[in-house]
């Protein structure tokens, strides 16, 4: 009797300490291997998770799978996920084959249980201000061409649309003329949600060889495509488009399209921009004032004049960019400003703007010093912006404060050093 009583526990602590199982006939269990599986940098388990991928039935843990590709994030999964992306019959299933791939070129923090969109996650890249990849990393061509097919062929507009904006992400340049294709394409005037990201795609990756067609979208019949368009022609710097664009902004009554035309052209660096830049520096509008500014200080413009302006103006976001303007003109004291403002309500803003001088106008000596500051959102801040400038002359500025004592400020300074040293 004892025997026997002693085996029932032996087996029963045996089957407790079992690991769960991708066979188990448990989809819950199923569900927790891979939870097991999906760790990063985990290359053994991608066989076994694709092999799981192929025999199960259920959707919800297929889109875990896939999650747990991405999370793993090495790129013997391209296949897989691009596979999946062509095949699976859940477009739940497709939309996280493209998150994951995102993910195996734009690092994302990912801790805790495998999330999915079947979990109401929403995706870090469908953000507005979604990351995008780094000029350091190279993107296989199977992802890319896997995304166009997508972006093609898919039977769902949700699916096409979102395959379109990773496109945009990848900066995927060689994809621009199947891009532009279905921007024109006749047949797509029916799915405006696709021909919106495919816009929005074309001013991400920035190539002007999409500029004819954008300009030909300008005054596209759906509001959401006109505006994607218009902005994208100022991210493309396409300069056969300016006048039109002005054109657009002067005489255009829609509110957001005419703050749309005056963005692009404020993205131009077209010096034919500047009489309408100089005559919205005092307009009563603050966005207006802002996009002038920006603008002209994207242009080498004298700003030594705007000191007055900057002491009487109130509005934070319109000082920012007379502040961007005094630096770019050689007032290095009003960096000091836009430093600060890291920590602020307008930090994208003035990252931005800082991004711009480190990269551009040859300040990027004149950031470090900030690097040192007692704030620990400036120190975090200028330390992304060195890394998304990228240039490897900053290694020995940014390893020191791998050991900051701020968590966020160290993150950002792996994150830099890793983008550098590729």
């Amino acid at each position: 009797m004892g025997f026997n009583v002693m085996s029932y526990f032996l087996v029963f602590f045996a089957l407790l300490l079992q690991s769960p199982s991708l066979d188990s006939a448990s989809p819950k269990e199923r569900q927790s291997a891979v939870e097991q599986m999906a760790v990063l940098g985990n290359r053994a388990a991608i066989p076994q998770l694709a092999a799981a991928l192929k025999k199960e039935p259920k959707s919800d843990v297929r889109a875990s799978i896939v999650a747990g590709l991405g999370r793993i994030r090495d790129r013997e999964g391209v296949p897989i996920l691009a596979d999946t992306l062509r095949g699976d019959l859940d477009k739940d299933v497709r939309l996280q084959a493209i998150d994951s791939l995102l993910r195996l070129y734009i690092p994302i923090e990912d801790s805790g249980p495998v999330r999915t969109i079947f979990n109401r996650v929403r995706s870090v890249f469908v953000s507005p201000d979604a990351p995008v990849i780094g000029p350091e990393v190279q993107v296989d061509a199977s992802a890319r061409e896997a995304l166009a097919g997508a972006m093609q062929k898919d039977f769902n507009d949700e699916v096409r649309a979102e395959a379109a904006r990773a496109l945009g992400i990848l900066k995927a340049k060689d994809q621009v003329p199947l891009l532009v294709a279905a921007l024109e394409d006749p047949q797509n005037r029916e799915h405006p949600g696709v021909r919106v990201q495919v816009a929005h795609a074309l001013g991400v990756i920035r190539d002007p060889a999409a500029g004819p067609a954008l300009e030909k979208t300008l005054r596209d019949p759906d509001q959401k495509v006109a505006q994607e368009a218009i902005l994208a022609i100022g991210l493309t710097a396409y300069a056969p488009a300016r006048a039109v664009v002005e054109q657009i902004f002067r005489t255009d009554p829609n509110r957001t399209i005419k703050s749309r035309a005056l963005e692009a052209l404020s993205l131009m660096h077209d010096k034919a921009n500047i009489p309408v830049f100089e005559s919205l520096l005092n307009d009563k509008n603050d966005y207006y004032r802002e996009l002038s500014a920006e603008g002209l200080a994207r242009m080498q413009y004298d700003a030594k004049g705007w000191k007055q302006a900057y002491e009487q103006e109130r509005r934070p976001n319109v000082r920012n960019a007379l502040a961007f303007g005094l630096a770019a003109s050689g007032d290095l004291d009003y960096m000091n400003d836009l430093a600060n403002g890291l920590s602020g309500r307008q930090a994208y803003q003035v990252e931005v703007y800082l991004f711009e001088l480190g990269k551009y106008d040859g300040k990027l000596g004149e950031l470090y010093r900030y690097l040192r500051s007692s704030d620990p959102k400036v120190r975090a801040g200028i330390v992304r912006i060195i890394g998304n400038i990228g240039d490897p002359s900053s290694l020995d500025q940014i390893r020191p404060l791998q050991n900051d004592s701020n968590a966020d400020v160290v993150r950002e300074a792996v994150n830099a050093i890793r983008k550098m040293s590729r």
